[in-house]
């Protein structure tokens, strides 16, 4: 039993040899088709990865693309959009063209019609020309009958000319006769009457003049006569009229003058100084030198309703004043007139006497800051007059103006100012302090004003921002170009600007903002009744309110009342001048109210 057993395990293990021969070729061949396979999947992955890189290539490629597209769609797009509005103008240039072609039918038309007019105008015209030459032969005729006329005219009115000259005119000098000279009088009385104006009559009477007959003869008393009439017409204005009542009288009209007596009397007085020294200069009679002088009476016509003949009676009284005063000179009938005056010559000459001398003196007023401290002064002139003592500037700053003087006052005024700036600078109280001196119109036009003050500068060694030129507002009403360069060439220098009595005078707003200024300064009549007067309050505000616009520094003068600061102060002022603080007062007494200080508190 175990032999069959063991026969059949054997049989049995035969056939699972057999099995596991087939089974081991079967797993060869797998293996081989495995490797076949891992040979075809490394194969397969490399074409994967070759087609993946040309995926990624046309993936970029497609982004490209595709941002090329969006772009050549916005172009689309704005080409569509310029399109359409190249669409529009050209429908609007086809609908101009097509009015374009109405209007130039409408037009063809017209020049045809107007072709039509132009050829009857040219018929008419042709027909006209024929009358304008028959009318010009007419004319030719009428021509040589005119001069024939107008010669015989010209003759009538030469000996009309004639007879009208030997009745209005002196046949000696060519002026106006006795009886012209009425004629013209009547004329300016009426004008007068008109206009509320001032006239005068002016009687010129030769000193002596016998005395040229008697020794040298008549003929050569006519040369005199003649040159005589000459230097009179030579000092006459436009509107004026000399003439010769015969011998060696001479009357003028002064037409036009000042409607204020007292400046048509100071004009008067000028007129009849250029007279003198016209008729004081020597003359050349033939061969001879000679010397004439006259004397001269002044009568004005007024508005009482005087006569032509009351006035020349009058004048001649006055001449012989002139006369018994002892000849070359002038006299007014008027004896208030002629005071007033002989006063003003008399503070002329001594005027002129005081510049040549320099009776002069500066005073100081000191200008304050909000906190009561000094910060500045104003130099203002005072004449040291030997017999009238103090002379303050309303009485004689005027005539300087007129007569020329202010020129070497004013210099003397700066040149003086500079000095005492440059005593202040070795103080310590006193170094920062400006000073601030006025200047006229007459002396800031100079041409050498610049350099004027550039000189007195440099010479005192002080530094051009201590000073300060107060100027008029009547500065700015003529030459206003002018008067910016010279603030301009000053500012380049330090020199400082302020507006003197802002708002009383015609200020151009259009020029105050190119002018260099550093300040506005109120004037007093504003600040005087400031705390009472409502109108004056609003104005000054009003100063103010501008100046802060302008960026401009604002000092009130006349400060005389604790009421009157505070308000100012409470409107935006800044800087005070004023007997509040001091009056203007000499140097000496200056420097002490500034080293003691209390008293500004």
């Amino acid at each position: 039993m175990a032999n069959k057993e063991l026969a059949f395990q054997n049989e049995e293990n035969v056939k699972r040899a057999a099995e596991l021969a087939i089974a081991n070729k079967e797993l060869g061949f797998q293996n081989e088709e495995k490797d076949k396979r891992a040979a075809e999947l490394a194969i397969a992955n490399k074409e994967l990865a070759f087609q993946n890189e040309e995926k990624d290539k046309r993936a970029a490629e497609l982004a490209i693309a595709n941002m090329e597209l969006a772009f050549q769609n916005q172009e689309k797009g704005k080409r569509a959009a310029e399109l359409a509005i190249a669409n529009k103008e050209l429908g609007f240039q086809n609908q101009e063209k097509d009015k374009r072609a109405a209007e130039l039918a409408i037009a063809n038309k017209e020049l045809g019609f107007q072709n039509e007019e132009k050829d009857k105008r040219a018929a008419e015209l042709a027909i006209s020309n024929k009358e304008l030459a028959f009318q010009n032969a007419e004319k030719d005729k009428r021509v040589i009958e005119l001069a024939i006329a107008n010669r015989k005219l010209a003759f009538q009115d030469k000996r009309t000319e004639e007879l009208n000259d030997f009745a209005f005119y002196d046949t000696l000098t060519g002026l106006p006769n006795r009886r012209l000279l009425i004629d013209r009088l009547h004329h300016a009385l009426a004008s007068n009457v008109r206009k509320r104006s001032e006239s005068a009559v002016m009687f010129i009477d030769l000193d002596n003049f016998k005395d040229i007959n008697d020794t040298l003869g008549h003929g050569y008393g006519d040369l005199l006569l003649k040159q005589t009439a000459q230097r009179l017409e030579s000092c006459l204005r436009k509107n004026d009229t000399v003439a010769r009542l015969g011998g060696d009288e001479f009357v003028l009209i002064l037409e036009d003058l000042d409607k204020i007596p007292i400046e048509a009397a100071a004009m008067v007085k000028a007129i009849g100084d250029k007279i003198f020294a016209n008729l004081n200069k020597p003359y050349q009679l033939d061969i001879h030198e000679y010397y004439s002088s006259a004397s001269i009476g002044v009568v004005f016509s007024g508005h009482e309703g005087k006569t032509a003949e009351e006035l020349l009676k009058q004048a001649d009284i006055a001449m012989y004043q002139a006369k018994q005063a002892g000849r070359n000179t002038l006299r007014f009938f008027n004896q208030n007139m002629q005071d007033i005056i002989n006063v003003r010559t008399t503070l002329e000459n001594e005027l002129r006497i005081a510049v040549a001398k320099w009776q002069f003196q500066l005073y100081y007023q000191i200008q304050m800051d909000s906190s009561n401290r000094a910060w500045g002064a104003e130099a203002l002139i005072r004449w040291m007059h030997p017999e009238r003592g103090l002379v303050f500037p309303a009485t004689f700053i005027p005539l300087a103006e007129e007569t020329g003087l202010i020129l070497p006052i004013g210099q003397w005024v700066i040149d003086t100012a500079c000095a005492q700036l440059k005593v202040w600078q070795k103080e310590s109280l006193t170094r920062d302090l400006t000073l601030a001196v006025n200047v006229s119109a007459k002396q800031f036009r100079q041409k050498d004003f610049v350099a004027q003050v550039q000189a007195a500068l440099q010479r005192h060694d002080i530094p051009g921002n201590l000073l300060k030129l107060e100027l008029t507002e009547s500065l700015l009403q003529e030459d206003i170009q002018v008067t910016i360069a010279t603030m301009k060439a000053l500012k380049k220098i330090g020199v400082q600007f302020s507006l003197d009595d802002f708002g009383t005078g015609y200020s151009s707003l259009q020029y105050l903002k190119q002018l260099p200024l550093e300040q506005f300064k109120i004037d007093q009549s504003f600040v005087r009744d400031i705390v009472t007067d409502i109108s004056d309050k609003a104005i000054v505000k009003a100063i103010i309110s501008m100046a802060q616009i302008l960026n401009i520094e604002i000092i009130a003068e006349g400060v005389e009342t604790i009421e009157q600061r505070q308000l100012l102060l409470d409107e935006g002022c800044a800087f005070f001048q004023g007997y509040l603080f001091s009056e203007p007062i000499p140097i000496d007494q200056f420097k002490a109210l500034i080293c003691s200080g209390s008293e500004f508190n």
